[in-house]
């Protein structure tokens, strides 16, 4: 076990969702050399620890968001330990071009018997990636395990410690946020449907069902999967973030492209959540400070000190923090106002008539490849690639780093005006950083790893080189006045 102390934000509300076949599927890789067969074709380390995930920034205040939504240092010392098992890790499988085949969750009973959890979508695709990959020496077998294994999430709790027998359960192992997975072992058929009630029999009194949460939570989250990564690049995909890349293991299927992608050039583009907007709309707080601190950083207004006490360039949300704010957004949150604020109601009434007009405009045009247009310049600057579930305003897009201000000398526009494909209306859009992200490197859209020399607090004049003279200066000021006339 990985005991891991920190804040993973504040948690979904209590619940439990069982995967049917069409949601997500089981497969078996057993028999001598499973090991050494699988670690030939995943991105993770299978003969390391799985790495736990990560915790939110200590004492990384967001500004405008309402401090009963945050934490601070001295919060930390009463978070309690979570436990990460080694039994469960998070994995791609690649092409032998280096792209993503899919996604997975694997689990692993002993040296001989795992079992692949893995989206529906692309389930096939990786039977028939497994297949073609496994030599005639191979002595594991590859099964479909779907018709007599269930998995299921649990949303709410931090404690996967007590399973009882026939079931294995850990965190997730990219996020605390996105639940407890738990997967059923029966011995065949007959007993799996037995399975399925027992488990929904546990669950029933604490954790209610609620079918169809897991695809919001993942959506707020910020976590793409199967198809919708499909082919893509993993560094693109964050999957380096969702601890399951490892830059240390030996050769494997598609090493050559994933290694080169994270030891050179730029990553310019990301999946990252975003909210879709009507440009009537009233932005959040958070947002707003968020555009005026980068602008503020491009117009290099800030020393080095300061530039430290900043917090993230975008606003760090959690599950539940972006939950509430969607639920604003569409109306499906509404206060109690009563019957004598007559104004108050017909406020309310308007706001709830435009959000529903705002998801029929994303129902439409808020599709799986759905480009976004920057208006004001009419350039494509990301594409959905997981839409809203229904009555939501939140997707997954494949943004370009530098229009939401991450990479360059760049800052996002909060007055944005974007559409989506050829046909939509006027949107906005407010995109935010998911708590597993850390902090994004400017000049290379990667993570960003200091050097020593970076914790100097030294004081620096702002925008200035500190070691000019001040006639020097004046004279640099003038020569770049002219220039730009």
């Amino acid at each position: 076990m990985s005991k891991v102390v920190g804040s993973f934000g504040r948690l979904w509300g209590r619940g439990h969702e069982t995967f049917l076949s069409d949601k997500r599927r089981i497969l078996s890789v057993s028999g001598m050399g499973a090991t050494n067969y699988l670690q030939g074709l995943v991105t993770s380390d299978l003969l390391s620890e799985p790495t736990p995930p990560r915790p939110e920034p200590l004492d990384d205040r967001q500004p405008g968001i309402p401090d009963e939504y945050q934490r601070t240092a001295a919060d930390y010392e009463t978070l309690p330990k979570i436990l990460f098992s080694q039994k469960c890790r998070s994995t791609c499988f690649l092409d032998a071009k280096g792209r993503v085949v899919t996604d997975s969750l694997l689990w692993k009973a002993n040296e001989e018997q795992y079992y692949i959890d893995v989206p529906s979508n692309t389930a096939d695709t990786l039977m028939d990636h497994l297949k073609q990959f496994k030599l005639r020496r191979t002595k594991a077998s590859v099964e479909d395990k779907s018709s007599s294994m269930a998995s299921h999430v649990v949303f709410g709790t931090l404690n996967a410690d007590a399973t009882p027998d026939g079931f294995m359960a850990a965190m997730d192992p990219r996020h605390p946020s996105l639940g407890m997975r738990v997967l059923s072992l029966p011995k065949d058929e007959e007993t799996a449907q037995q399975h399925k009630e027992r488990f929904s029999t546990m669950m029933s009194s604490t954790f209610p069902d609620s079918v169809g949460n897991y695809d919001l939570v993942r959506r707020l989250a910020g976590v793409a999967e199967g198809a919708e990564i499909q082919g893509k690049v993993g560094s693109e995909c964050n999957q380096e973030f969702l601890n399951a890349i490892s830059y240390h293991k030996g050769c494997y299927l598609g090493q050559e492209l994933t290694a080169r992608v994270h030891h050179t050039g730029v990553l310019r583009k990301r999946i990252m959540p975003i909210l879709l907007v009507s440009t009537n709309t009233e932005i959040p707080g958070p947002w707003t400070v968020a555009s005026q601190l980068q602008e503020g950083r491009k117009m290099k207004k800030f020393t080095k000190r300061e530039l430290k006490a900043l917090p993230s360039k975008l606003p760090r949300l959690s599950v539940l923090g972006v939950g509430n704010l969607v639920g604003l957004m569409t109306s499906s949150i509404a206060p109690d106002i009563p019957e004598h604020e007559t104004e108050a109601k017909e406020e309310l009434k308007k706001l709830q008539n435009e959000a529903k007009l705002l998801l029929a405009e994303l129902e439409e045009h808020a599709t799986a490849g759905a480009k976004i247009t920057d208006l004001k310049d009419g350039k494509k600057i990301g594409e959905i690639i997981a839409p809203p579930v229904k009555g939501t305003n939140v997707a997954l897009a494949m943004m370009r780093l530098d229009r939401v201000g991450l990479l360059g000398d760049n800052a996002w526009d909060r007055m944005n005006r974007v559409k989506l494909g050829e046909g939509s209306g006027e949107l906005r859009f407010l995109p935010y950083l998911p708590l597993w992200w850390p902090t994004i490197d400017e000049e290379t859209g990667k993570e960003l790893v200091l050097d020593e020399d970076d914790d100097d607090d030294e004081e620096d004049n702002i925008g200035e080189e500190p070691d000019l003279k001040e006639e020097e200066r004046n004279e640099k000021v003038e020569s770049e006045s002219k220039y730009q006339q």
